[in-house]
């Protein structure tokens, strides 16, 4: 996965975005003046997270695939907590624990951890925790989401 933000960026912004690259062990790169296309064009990976800010506070993430097609859009306030330390959570893929569709979708697309995980993501109706080594990293309160179905 690789991550990225709107074009200017506000501090908490850039900071969801490296705790995020942090917590998935993903590259996050600064867009600038780079357009969607461009980011894709570089990329080597299968998914590409971009970070929306409202008011210049985070408030989207947006999923889309290699090919540029938006997957997901979750609309989002955040919470911090704890700051991420890079060292325990490197090489962990996190896994995903909850019902519900939302849980299903981001399961579909984040890869897949193994069973012995230290990082989790535990999705409720209307909130996703980010959690390491029992350590609650930050939240987010889900306003809404939407496939490319819907």
């Amino acid at each position: 996965m690789l991550i990225s933000s709107s074009r200017s960026p506000s501090p908490p912004t850039r900071t969801l975005c490296k705790y995020l690259a942090s917590f998935f062990n993903c590259k996050y790169v600064t867009r600038g003046k780079s357009g969607l296309q461009d980011i894709l064009y570089d990329m080597d990976t299968e998914i590409l997270l971009i970070v929306g800010q409202y008011h210049g506070n985070p408030a989207s993430l947006t999923f889309f695939d290699s090919e540029g097609q938006q997957q997901l859009s979750i609309w989002m306030n955040v919470v911090f907590h704890d700051k991420p330390q890079k060292s325990s959570l490197k090489n962990s893929i996190p896994s995903i624990i909850g019902r519900g569709k939302l849980a299903g979708l981001l399961g579909d697309l984040l890869p897949e951890s193994g069973n012995n995980s230290r990082c989790s993501i535990q999705v409720a109706d209307d909130l996703m925790s980010f959690y390491c080594n029992d350590n609650n990293l930050f939240n987010l309160k889900i306003k809404g989401f939407k496939t490319m179905d819907d």
